[in-house]
């Protein structure tokens, strides 16, 4: 249910401006690109619509399965007091595909792409920061600090997003 839900939302927060892309005008190597733009200049005036496609195009595609894990993980890049959380959370949707593309191997590894996924939107936020200074967000700080701590791998196996929650 929280798949479906945080899939709607990506679906009204990126894919109305997008009725006449699909995914067949964005492939798997432009997403894995469009991830690593996005993550260094998550404010570019590009950033939008390249953000948009790759959301749809991971929406649409057979090509990489996401697994949008709930509760403690994206807390703090769904806080509505968060003035990035759109771009976040698509951050996080898209850094989980590339890291699925770019790894076949552990493309069923949910816990991996989690955490790559997550040090991703902390990388993004660290962007968002420096261009943008009072968009500090407290819970976003605090995922920094863990990080930094080397903790988040600890926080991601304990969501046991491998099961669907």
């Amino acid at each position: 249910m929280k798949k479906a839900v945080c899939i709607a939302a990506l679906l009204i927060c990126f894919g109305a401006g997008f009725v006449n892309a699909s995914a067949q005008d964005f492939g798997s190597t432009q997403l894995i690109q469009a991830a690593k733009f996005l993550e260094a200049k998550p404010f570019d005036k590009n950033a939008k619509t390249m953000r948009g496609m790759a959301v749809r195009y991971v929406i649409e595609t057979s090509d990489v399965s996401v697994l949008i894990c709930g509760g403690d993980i994206t807390k703090p890049f769904l806080d509505e007091k968060n003035k990035n959380s759109t771009e976040l959370i698509g951050q996080y949707t898209i850094a989980m595909a590339a890291f699925k593309l770019e790894n076949p191997s552990r493309k069923d590894d949910e816990n991996a792409a989690q955490l790559a996924a997550l040090e991703s939107v902390l990388r993004t936020y660290e962007a968002m920061l420096r261009e943008k200074p009072k968009s500090k967000h407290a819970l976003m700080d605090t995922y920094i600090q863990k990080r930094d701590n080397g903790e988040l791998k600890a926080l991601v196996d304990g969501a046991n997003c491998k099961n669907g929650s």
